[in-house]
């Protein structure tokens, strides 16, 4: 492993830690930084996406997950803003996509288990378990 790669893994998980505890704004500078210096990579918009979400700024959240590219991770957390929106259609859409792109299981669990979070409902199609 080349140092670079070390560095940008302890600011994303220094950044992940802020999140864990409530130090949203901090968060969202290091994956600020994260995604201008590594833009084709999810670390960045997934973190600032979370942070995001986190200090209530839904709309914001889903806007960086769209312009990500769309890795099988930023698909699940666009279903997760999405649901948190309230979009329950384009979620489930997008759930959809990912269970296509073949995700991992565990990942496909954690979108669905988010959206019925979101909503309080029954799981929906596309659940694994």
């Amino acid at each position: 492993m080349n140092l670079e790669t070390d560095v940008v893994r302890l600011f994303a998980e220094i950044g992940f830690l802020g999140i864990s505890r409530g130090e949203l704004a901090a968060a969202a500078d290091i994956f600020e930084t994260l995604a201008i210096l590594r833009p084709t990579e999810e670390v960045g918009a997934v973190g600032l996406a979370l942070a995001a979400l986190g200090m209530g700024r839904i709309v914001q959240a889903q806007q960086i997950l769209a312009k990500a590219p769309q890795t099988e991770t930023v698909v699940a957390f666009s279903v997760m803003a999405h649901g948190m929106a309230g979009d329950r259609r384009q979620a489930e859409a997008l759930l959809d996509d990912l269970t296509a792109m073949r995700a991992a299981p565990e990942l496909i669990a954690m979108a669905s288990a988010a959206l019925d979070d979101a909503h309080g409902q029954q799981p929906i199609k596309g659940q694994v378990g």
